[in-house]
């Protein structure tokens, strides 16, 4: 009776682990069919085991060599994003005096900018919305990206696909190449902390005046 029970505990385990690992790959195979669908660039590969999509978002016109790129790492139960500048960009950033003032703007940026999706087809297919705040910082490694990462739960990804799709792969990446006149002119030592935070406040917020 006793190794009947473990019998059973074991399938239960196997049969939740399973479960667990076809609903990372199916949501990995979405965004892969959502990705060739709009002529994506992207890999895939394993970070420490762990399924990841890494991609690149050209036509940012006013980033670091005209992009931004992308990785998204598939866990059990959740999809961890990250977009961020190009290397470029974190070199800029590694060499800069200004990284004080940049997180200065950074932490103004994660306190009020809320991030929405749209469809670009004035609500025809979803209405704008506001679906997740992604996290804006410098990272620690040796790289010094300047990152947007959020964490999704693959119950939130699947009640909002294409929505989670577009936020993703256009929401984001047109947010930072809208934020790269603020934070690049910062990092050159062009303009204040106080005028960067002013021109975020115009341009995203519709506010004028100082601090």
């Amino acid at each position: 009776m006793e190794n009947e029970r473990k019998r059973d505990s074991i399938s239960y385990e196997d049969f939740t682990e399973q479960h667990k690992k076809r609903k990372s790959i199916k949501n990995m195979s979405e965004i892969i069919s959502y990705l060739n669908l709009h002529n994506l660039y992207f890999k895939e590969d394993h970070s420490e085991g762990i399924p990841r999509i890494t991609m690149v978002f050209k036509n940012c016109d006013r980033c670091p060599d005209y992009i931004t790129e992308g990785c998204i790492w598939f866990y059990e139960n959740s999809m961890e994003v990250r977009v961020y500048y190009s290397k470029l960009g974190a070199e800029i950033c590694q060499k800069s005096k200004y990284l004080p003032e940049l997180y200065r703007l950074l932490n103004y940026i994660n306190a009020r900018l809320w991030v929405s999706v749209s469809d670009g087809l004035e609500g025809a297919l979803y209405q704008s919305q506001y679906l997740t705040s992604p996290r804006f910082y410098v990272t620690e490694d040796e790289m010094q990206d300047i990152t947007a990462t959020m964490l999704i739960p693959y119950t939130h990804f699947e009640l909002d696909r294409l929505e989670m799709e577009d936020f993703i792969t256009a929401a984001l990446p047109g947010l930072l190449d809208d934020l790269s006149t603020p934070v690049f002119l910062l990092l050159g030592g062009r303009i204040t902390v106080e005028e960067a935070i002013d021109m975020v406040k115009l341009e995203f917020l519709g506010e004028r005046g100082g601090v």
